[in-house]
């Protein structure tokens, strides 16, 4: 399989792989219009022209193909013509299909032990009488009303999707050369996902089989699917590359996904990011590289639509040796894509440098590695000495008198409370002054202390000191309340 998704210094950026051999799948994200079904489609194409077969689920009947790729799709809707395969897989041991068949649908609809127990039980009971395939349903479904257990009701209500319609027909999984393009938008959000689970676990068996065609599961939205590591998804991602079944996995936000869900994830061999929503900049690094770090945030960030950067072995190029290391790449084939100034005269860096697209190669500086490149954290910038005048001038005064800034100490440095004394000497050396001062009150001269009065007190009857001082985070600032 040969995949060309883009281009990077005027190269074609290639993946290799050869197929049931190797890990394959391709998780794809970054927020809406940023180029991502631009990049599906290229793969998809790519795909086809490599002979692999691509199942599509389409949830609300809004996936869209290119018209170059409509002539390659197979739509089914499941309502009107249900999905071939073996419900209950191809064991001949009643025990194990019916344990399989109830852990597949107890990964996707909750079922206390005892509703489980019973489903085994009854199922087994129900597969030992061989009755013909299509019909398991309807016997299980008749043993279940018929059963004295208290837990019979609930679990007859938890299945009743199943038993609502005609969902599967048995016989081995057909699917055309293409796009198998399943529409599931008649059905409700929990029919749709027992339909998805059933399927992804039919997929897994048949994947074992030697006669097995590589098959690509493309899942848009993947918010939309139940992704843990139990259910049969979770077991594509982990097991499937093995027999030659894999993902292309598309999303807008990576936020959604939980820690384990985003573990999963990594086991996608390629991870593609388009540039992400501000709040998950940091999120896409770590999950690009483990190391994550500001240099590589600061790339994510400088993305422009139709650029990402990819994580995973693709090829440069004629080059034969893949980059292992993260990549900018542009969507576009080369021919289409424009230098920002003229021919590249810039070598294509070693894979110890993140590679950039030519439209970003007079913005962004290369890296020089990946590695030991988290946030340094800034040092803490020492506090800013305050100075204002201690006294400031009246209005209207017709003479500036000097005076000298008072120069505060850092709040760290100063005592919390100030004796009565050293208040005084604070309001003596604000106060004091030998210059006439005018006011819209008449003239005052200024003398401190007056002569009849002791040092501790002061008294004057024109002047209210009684808010003098007033004290905040910043700075301390001086009023004189004149009164008539």
């Amino acid at each position: 399989m040969k995949l060309k998704i883009g281009s990077t210094y005027q190269k074609a950026v290639t993946i290799v792989e050869k197929l049931k051999e190797g890990n394959a799948s391709i998780f794809i994200c970054g927020k809406s219009g940023v180029g991502k079904s631009t990049l599906s489609y290229n793969i998809i194409r790519g795909l086809l022209e490599s002979g692999v077969r691509i199942v599509v689920i389409d949830h609300r009947h809004a996936v869209s193909f290119p018209v170059e790729l409509e002539p390659y799709v197979h739509r089914q809707d499941v309502s009107q013509k249900p999905l071939k395969l073996h419900l209950f897989g191809a064991s001949d041991n009643p025990a194990d299909a019916a344990a399989s068949f109830a852990d597949t649908i107890t990964s996707v609809i909750a079922l206390s032990n005892t509703q489980k127990q019973l489903l085994r039980s009854l199922l087994k009971e129900v597969l030992r009488a061989s009755p013909a395939p299509n019909e398991v349903l309807e016997y299980l479904h008749q043993e279940i009303k018929s059963s004295h257990s208290r837990s019979a009701p609930g679990l007859e209500n938890a299945l009743a999707p199943l038993f609502a319609q005609k969902l599967f027909e048995d016989g081995d999984i057909e699917f055309s050369p293409g796009i198998t393009l399943l529409d599931l938008s008649s059905f409700s959000l929990s029919t749709q996902h027992i339909v998805e689970e059933v399927l992804f676990a039919a997929l897994l068996r048949e994947a074992t089989r030697e006669d097995f065609s590589p098959t690509f599961l493309y899942l848009d939205e993947l918010s939309n699917y139940p992704l843990r590591s139990s259910n049969a998804l979770g077991r594509i991602l982990c097991e499937g590359r093995k027999q030659g079944l894999y993902a292309l996995l598309v999303a807008q936000s990576i936020r959604v996904f939980k820690s384990e869900q985003r573990i999963l994830l990594q086991q996608c061999k390629y991870m593609m990011c388009f540039q992400p929503a501000d709040e998950e900049v940091r999120m896409c690094a770590r999950l690009i590289s483990s190391s994550g770090g500001t240099k590589l945030t600061s790339m994510l960030k400088s993305l422009q639509v139709g650029e990402f950067m990819v994580s995973g072995p693709v090829y440069v190029g004629d080059s034969d040796t893949p980059t292992t290391k993260p990549l900018v790449v542009h969507s576009k084939s080369p021919e289409d894509v424009v230098p920002a100034n003229g021919p590249l005269a810039i070598p294509v860096p070693s894979d110890t440098e993140p590679i950039l697209p030519p439209a970003q190669i007079d913005l962004l500086l290369p890296l020089d590695a990946l590695d030991d490149c988290d946030d340094e954290e800034a040092a803490p910038s020492k506090p800013e000495t305050v100075t204002e005048n201690a006294c400031p001038l009246l209005p209207d005064s017709p003479s500036e008198p000097s005076i000298e800034p008072l120069h505060l100490r850092d709040k760290s440095s100063a005592p919390q409370e100030q004796s009565q004394s050293q208040q005084l000497q604070l309001l003596r050396s604000a106060v004091f002054t030998s210059v006439p001062m005018n006011s819209y009150y008449g003239n005052y001269n200024c003398s401190w202390p007056p002569a009849q009065v002791q040092p501790e007190t002061f008294s004057y009857p024109n002047m209210d000191f009684s808010s003098l001082i007033q004290q905040d985070d910043a700075q301390i600032s001086f009023q004189a309340l004149i009164t008539p």
